[in-house]
């Protein structure tokens, strides 16, 4: 039986994204052992939960789920659900409600979106995973729990990791035990990664942050969870209790790092 270990992008994608493409990752997941990671878990979480919390309080300052998708791309209206308006939160925020539309009833919409951010979403994160979950780097972004305020609206999570050292991190533990690896993408000849496609943007961006934490600069923040996050993912998945391939729909990041580190990916296509 093959062994796939999923990325923050194919979990998001076998619930959230269109029927075709949602179909179509499912039967690329299918009959395979499935693993996923706290790391990841967190990734999923800071943009789906937001997603979720920013609708939420839209759809009960307007009670109408159309107008709160149309002002979800507002500044001023996500300020005032307490949205950080990034690029994937505004994805989620249309995945989400493209789904909330099937109810038609404002009674329904707010209670399944209820549903969804106290704990539907880590269900469906859960869904079909080996457990426990493998869990290298100590995470703690997108840590706490969504609690609804004396007005009705949700309070918006913290997702920031801006400390020099979070409590319980093990990031520097896990690059430490992963030097090697490390050292290669440090190191990497991005003209001679032979994966298609690729971002060379983003594969700069792995080199310089990977030589900032080997010159001794803090592997915490924005160097764990945005410039190397996807390469941490693809060590997490040699952790794993049997040999697994790296399931991403994001290939233009994983394919070459996958290359890089000697890790498998998919979808082979």
């Amino acid at each position: 039986m093959k062994a796939l270990f999923l990325d923050t992008t194919t979990q998001i994608a076998r619930h959230w994204h269109g029927d075709t493409e949602r179909e179509e990752i499912r039967r690329q997941l299918k009959g395979s052992n499935l693993y996923c990671s706290v790391y990841v878990k967190r990734q999923y979480k800071a943009t789906l939960l937001l997603a979720a919390i920013g609708l939420y309080n839209l759809l009960i300052r307007f009670n109408d789920l159309a107008r709160a998708l149309r002002e979800s791309d507002n500044y001023r209206s996500a300020q005032i659900a307490g949205i950080r308006l990034t690029q994937n939160v505004q994805k989620r925020i249309q995945q989400v409600g493209h789904w909330m539309l099937e109810y038609r009833d404002y009674e329904e919409q707010k209670l399944r979106l209820e549903d969804l951010i106290e704990d539907v979403w880590e269900e469906l994160f859960n869904e079909a995973l080996e457990t426990p979950l493998i869990d290298e780097t100590g995470c703690h972004y997108a840590e706490g729990v969504s609690e609804m305020g004396a007005s009705g609206a949700y309070n918006p999570i913290e997702v920031s990791c801006t400390l020099r050292e979070p409590p319980e991190c093990k990031i520097q533990e896990f690059w430490g035990n992963h030097r090697i690896q490390l050292e290669l993408l440090a190191n990497m000849d991005i003209n001679s990664i032979e994966a298609e496609p690729k971002d060379t943007y983003e594969l700069q961006k792995v080199k310089d942050h990977a030589k900032q934490i080997i010159q001794g600069k803090s592997s915490h923040g924005q160097r764990c969870t945005v410039h190397l996050s996807d390469a941490i993912i693809c060590l997490e998945s040699t952790h794993c209790p049997e040999t697994v391939a790296v399931h991403s729909t994001n290939k233009k990041h994983f394919r070459p790092l996958c290359e890089m580190l000697g890790v498998v990916s998919e979808p082979k296509d």
